[in-house]
């Protein structure tokens, strides 16, 4: 699937003060364990410690439902949400360009 047809996704989450640490542990364990994405970043606001912004690409539409549709999306949700001073950000978007280019 060429990178401009997956799916994706940039979210931005704050923590409730101090629980920045634990967010990232969290984000970062599920989305490696979803398995659904080929590539993500997580990133650190320099100013605030407690903010993390995600951009997730899906390996397909496919992928993507069977993820926001299992067990575990539910269990990161819970748990994530009580870490969170606001709700999260998330807006739907399709790759342009990424480097390294994954050609199968």
């Amino acid at each position: 699937m060429a990178l401009q047809d997956q799916p994706a996704y940039i979210i931005k989450m704050r923590a409730k003060p101090g629980l920045g640490d634990k967010l990232f542990e969290l984000a970062s364990a599920g989305m490696t364990k979803s398995g659904a994405s080929d590539r993500f970043i997580i990133a650190r606001e320099d100013g605030d410690p407690d903010i993390l912004w995600n951009v997730e690409v899906f390996k397909s539409e496919e992928a993507k439902v069977n993820y926001e549709n299992s067990p575990l999306v539910d269990e990161l949700r819970d748990e994530i949400i009580d870490l969170l001073a606001e709700p999260p950000m998330r807006i739907p978007v399709h790759p342009y360009a990424a480097l390294p280019i994954n050609v199968s």
